[in-house]
């Protein structure tokens, strides 16, 4: 099995953990995921993008991957600051995505998706995650709705749509 099939692996059975995190008012914590679209990530510089988002990461990411794989996701931070800042179309385009902007569509805009392969499957890692119903029980009590008979149906859904909503400002 290849180290990213075993990361994966792993990201997919540790998931089973994750409990909603609620503040003394049974509110949702007010702390914003981490960005994970090709327009956040032109934003930071890669300093900062080294210490915020792959830093906290590295440890656990170094146990799986090589450490060709952990530097080919600084490569492709900086290839894609590169081209984001010399490339004008692809400057407008990144800029244009939105809340409707998928994370497929968002990262396939980006020119020579070799170079930035192990970046976005580490991102996409981020993004992704396998709820229990748990989780999706506790949204659905937020939303005021009581699951139906379709409830199993709810095992099928991941959190990205939470995700991505915290990363995008607020509307």
């Amino acid at each position: 099995m290849s180290q990213l099939a075993q990361y994966a692996m792993f990201i997919v059975t540790g998931l089973s953990n994750i409990r909603v995190e609620r503040d003394e008012n049974n509110e949702p914590l007010e702390q914003d995921a981490l960005p994970v679209m090709p327009n956040q990530i032109v934003k930071l510089r890669h300093s900062n993008f080294i210490e915020q988002v792959l830093d906290p990461y590295r440890d656990h990411l170094s146990k799986f991957w090589s450490e060709e794989s952990i530097d080919q996701v600084e490569e492709g931070h900086r290839y894609l600051l590169k081209v984001y800042n010399e490339d004008a179309v692809l400057h407008a385009t990144l800029d244009k995505h939105d809340v409707q902007t998928t994370f497929n569509n968002a990262w396939d805009a980006v020119p020579q998706q070799a170079r930035v392969e192990r970046l976005r499957a580490f991102l996409g890692g981020l993004a992704t995650a396998f709820t229990n119903t748990t989780a999706v029980e506790s949204d659905f009590s937020i939303l005021k709705w009581e699951m139906d008979e379709f409830r199993t149906c709810l095992m099928h859904l991941s959190l990205e749509g939470i995700f991505q909503t915290k990363q995008r400002p607020i509307l």
